[in-house]
């Protein structure tokens, strides 16, 4: 909590003081003392993600820390040794969240946890957008029939909850209040190049800087009794900062002005904004300010562009300008993305789309430190563990990974490596209940197991089988294959906690849970780089990224199933 800020009013002064309080650590950082009440979370908001199962590396210790519910992990802590910058609390508070709300159309294992499930719309009854990067299509998701009974769009529902909180704010709440937001270095800013080298300013190695030997501080200010009114507008600092990605920026402040004229409109404060109360409205602004779907948009971009690289790169949005592509022309028939510069392909000329097209034919860089792709990185902490160039690394030895600490090795069963894949059809896609699917899936998530491995502990395939470490547990079929190399097993990314879940007799006939509960967390220094070039700290796995490789099971027969 930020002591009192004596007499500051001013921004300037409030972040002054806090940089002030940071290097006399009258203030600290609620990551070095996460186990503090003050610092628990609280409030998780579940959108889409299934951060309760497939997203959570370690789901037993989700399960154990956050909810405070049934688990099956065993682990003994022994990280108390090796902890110098965070304190240290013997005894914690199991549970750290108070509500979790999972606003989600699949009853998922997330929903299975939460406090309130939200209904929200399928694809087929909600007007939404979905591209991603695997193909060059904008598709439009049409209402074809009205959501079932209190179901509602994602768009609805979040227009909903900013509404209860504007009528409840003047309870609570004066005005407007400012808040305090420390934001990462991150990649295409003047940031990736603020620390060249590794310097802690809390050991007294150099002074703190925000933005550059720490992270970015900054005050915004909330104004929750209008923040049904901002979500429903598109703001003026939109229109008046314009758009920026990847290091280049364009302006969009005439398209502002002319898109009041032509468009739904919402007046409040004294002012008027582009509407966004519709999820159609909200999808119109996205395709006419993105430079994939209007021409303009990419030209200027590409003029941004071509002054970073002092080559004219116009050309390649020359000929489509004039294109404005709105919701309604999706609906009609399929359109392809524009060439920008924010994609690396060029999809001109009814061309393929295709990676880093731009970086050969029009010489723009690649984004990283020296411009072009180079196997060598000099970064003093890569340099340091031995990972400047391309590396092999054994995986980590058992004894090194402690996960079978606790757990019997050696009653009929195997240890193997265990690896957790990301599957092809099942995980972003919805036909994982179609016959076909249901026959390849044996009905569940099964582990794959080699045929030598196998034949040595009796499990023959579609044999119901036992896999267990100190972190949790899983119970399900085995497919025994020799395309499975020995030594190792592996279960298939994105199986649910919800249904055909034996339960363990290893466990005390607990109901056993998914793939992520023999996994967990384990943090590698060199994905916690920032402010250097294209090292970027970023969130995967709603956490730190993941290890492949650094599990280990025991795997064995089950000879009884109970459900």
């Amino acid at each position: 909590m930020l002591p009192a800020v004596h007499g500051a009013k001013t921004d300037e002064e409030i972040v002054a003081h806090t940089v002030k309080e940071l290097k006399s650590r009258q203030l600290k950082f609620a990551m070095e003392d996460p186990d503090n009440p003050e610092s628990f979370p609280r409030l998780f908001y579940v959108w889409r993600g299934n951060a309760l199962s497939s997203s959570a590396k370690g789901h037993e210790y989700f399960l154990k820390h956050y909810l405070g519910t049934h688990n099956n992990t065993i682990a003994e802590e022994v990280a108390k040794p090796e902890v110098k910058a965070v304190v240290w609390h013997d005894k914690v508070q199991l549970g750290k969240m108070d509500l979790v709300v999972d606003l989600n159309f699949r009853m998922d294992t997330s929903a299975l946890y939460s406090d309130i499930v939200l209904p929200a719309a399928t694809y087929y009854e909600k007007n939404d957008l979905n591209s991603t990067d695997m193909h060059s299509f904008i598709h439009p998701l049409q209402a074809a029939v009205p959501p079932c009974w209190e179901s509602k769009s994602d768009w609805a529902i979040f227009k909903g909850i900013a509404e209860e909180t504007s009528k409840l704010a003047p309870k609570y709440f004066s005005g407007p209040v400012k808040d305090i937001l420390v934001s990462p270095l991150m990649h295409d800013t003047p940031a990736e190049l603020a620390q060249p080298t590794v310097k802690d300013w809390a050991k007294g190695e150099c002074d703190l800087i925000p933005g550059k030997t720490a992270p970015n501080i900054k005050i915004v200010a909330r104004d929750y009794a209008n923040l049904h009114n901002r979500f429903v507008s598109l703001g003026h600092n939109f229109r008046n900062n314009g758009l920026a990605m990847h290091g280049t920026h364009y302006d969009v402040d005439d398209a502002y002005d002319e898109y009041l004229k032509t468009h739904p409109t919402e007046k409040w404060g004294g002012k008027e904004y582009p509407s966004l109360r519709d999820d159609k409205d909200a999808c119109n602004v996205i395709l006419h300010f993105a430079p994939e779907t209007n021409g303009e948009m990419a030209h200027r971009a590409y003029v941004s562009e071509s002054v970073k690289t002092g080559i004219d790169h116009t050309h390649l949005a020359k000929d489509t300008r004039a294109v404005r592509t709105t919701f309604e022309d999706l609906t009609v028939q399929p359109r392809r993305t524009l060439t920008t510069p924010f994609w690396t392909g060029i999809t001109n000329g009814k061309r393929t789309y295709s990676d880093y097209c731009q970086n050969i034919e029009e010489l723009i860089p690649w984004r990283t430190l020296t411009g072009r792709q180079h196997l060598y990185l000099d970064h003093e902490a890569y340099i340091a563990f031995g990972e400047h160039l391309p590396t092999f690394k054994p995986r980590a030895e058992l004894r090194v990974t402690r996960d079978l600490e606790k757990s019997p090795k050696n009653e009929g069963g195997m240890v193997l490596n265990y690896l957790t894949p990301h599957g092809k059809w099942h995980i972003h896609s919805t036909y994982g209940d179609t016959l076909r699917m249901k026959t390849l899936s044996r009905g569940c998530y099964p582990v794959w197991v080699n045929d030598k491995d196998a034949d040595l502990i009796g499990i023959n395939d579609n044999d119901w089988i036992e896999v267990f470490n100190d972190h949790g547990v899983v119970c399900t079929r085995a497919i025994v294959s020799a395309r499975i190399p020995q030594g190792i097993c592996l279960l298939y990314h994105a199986p649910e906690r919800t249904l055909g879940v034996p339960k363990s007799p290893e466990r005390g006939m607990k109901r056993a849970g998914v793939h992520n509960s023999l996994t967990r967390t384990r943090l590698k220094p060199l994905f916690m780089i920032g402010g250097y070039a294209q090292f970027t700290y970023a969130f995967n796995y709603w956490g730190p990224q993941g290890v492949n490789r650094d599990t280990f099971v025991v795997v064995r027969k089950l000879n009884k199933v109970v459900f």
